[in-house]
């Protein structure tokens, strides 16, 4: 028996070598590979699109109406977030997804270091999941999203915490509970600093396209009635399962008025699972929901266990429904609401201490002449 144990001992680490960081880079270099001959994902198709359209002074919006949003291929966000796409909109296609997908890698290994983790093997595993792997494989900007999460949590502290908090809500609404975590933790200053900062958001917008923020309620309405069936949202389920319009909505009122009282009750718990909890309760409570956004988990996940633990490859279950759509079949809208709930309760949970060590026993030793047993065990 210690032979093997030892044996699986000098195993262990080209094994870690192997799943952590090979296969992972395999992964990849085959997407930039792939990006390369045949173009970007379809989130950075459109979004590219849009910064050639403000480029050039155009709105980058469509007309609101179900025939020309139903595909999921059209610009949906504020104006301003279509500017950092200009200088892709001036670049070969390609070339931009390849460069676009090794920033996404970077954001993603940079949020889990912001978050605190130091092992390395997190850092390969995060990777390895199924909505990492889609973000990456459509190039959608949930990466970025991640990477703002993780500045906010990393100068939580300062007035500045509010900045990036902001700019993540602003690019996709219901990322909203990250606002209310700054006001439930008493951080006033980074509250009004995220103030200011969706205001100068809302300024710029008005001057550079004020036409489309005019119509944008209504491109919003319209996104939600066209596309809310096929996500994997709450709301997704009870349409799936052919719940009235009234019911939904009702439910869906019911889960945001869950996350603000979950923000209450925790409210006294520590930093870590207040924050990671607000990541969650966003998810939820979105009435659209698609399988890249669940990149955002790695930020409850990397506070929960900040080394490797089951917690980080719960997301790899997702695999078994990895397309960005459900298209409203209800088996894998509940395995994604199951990992959501999963993640949620390890979070609340109390984390495993990385310093405090398990007493020792004291071991029987046999006497030697002029030396204690009590002797013996402390210098042994």
């Amino acid at each position: 028996m210690s032979y093997v144990k030892e044996e699986l001992r000098r195993l262990r680490h080209p094994l870690e070598i192997g799943v952590f960081i090979q296969v992972p880079a395999i992964f990849c270099l085959w997407l930039a590979w792939y990006m390369y001959g045949h173009g970007g994902g379809v989130d950075f198709a459109f979004f590219r699109v849009a910064g050639w359209a403000v480029l050039h002074g155009h709105s980058p919006y469509v007309r609101p109406t179900h025939a020309l949003l139903a595909a999921n291929d059209r610009f949906v966000y504020p104006t301003p977030f279509a500017l950092p796409f200009v200088p892709f909109a001036v670049i070969p296609e390609h070339i931009g997804a390849v460069v676009f997908l090794i920033l996404s890698v970077a954001a993603v290994l940079a949020s889990i270091w912001l978050l605190g983790v130091r092992d390395w093997r997190c850092y390969g595993a995060s990777l390895l999941l199924a909505p990492v792997f889609g973000a990456f494989g459509v190039l959608s900007i949930g990466p970025f999203l991640l990477l703002l999460c993780a500045l906010g949590w990393r100068f939580r502290n300062r007035t500045v915490a509010g900045v990036p908090l902001a700019i993540a809500a602003a690019a996709k609404l219901f990322l909203w509970p990250l606002l209310v975590w700054l006001l439930i933790t008493r951080r006033f200053r980074a509250f009004a600093a995220s103030v200011a900062t969706i205001a100068a958001t809302l300024a710029l917008w008005a001057v550079i396209d004020p036409g489309g923020m005019r119509r944008y309620p209504e491109t919003v309405r319209v996104l939600n009635e066209v596309q809310r069936w096929k996500s994997y949202s709450v709301q997704s389920l009870l349409i799936s399962l052919h719940a009235s319009a009234l019911t939904s909505e009702f439910v869906a009122g019911a889960v945001v008025l869950a996350a603000v009282v979950a923000f209450v009750l925790l409210r006294r718990r520590r930093d870590e699972v207040t924050f990671g909890v607000a990541v969650i309760a966003a998810l939820v409570a979105t009435p659209i929901l698609w399988n890249h956004y669940l990149v955002l988990l790695i930020a409850p996940i990397a506070l929960a266990r900040p080394r490797l633990a089951p917690l980080w490859a719960v997301p790899a279950v997702l695999w078994a429904t990895p397309p960005p759509e459900s298209v409203g079949i209800v088996w894998r809208i509940v395995l994604v609401l199951a990992v959501l709930g999963l993640v949620a309760i390890q979070s609340v949970r109390r984390r495993p201490s990385l310093t405090k060590l398990p007493a020792i026993a004291p071991r029987a030793v046999r006497d030697e002449p002029g030396r204690s047993s009590v002797e013996i065990a402390a210098t042994d």
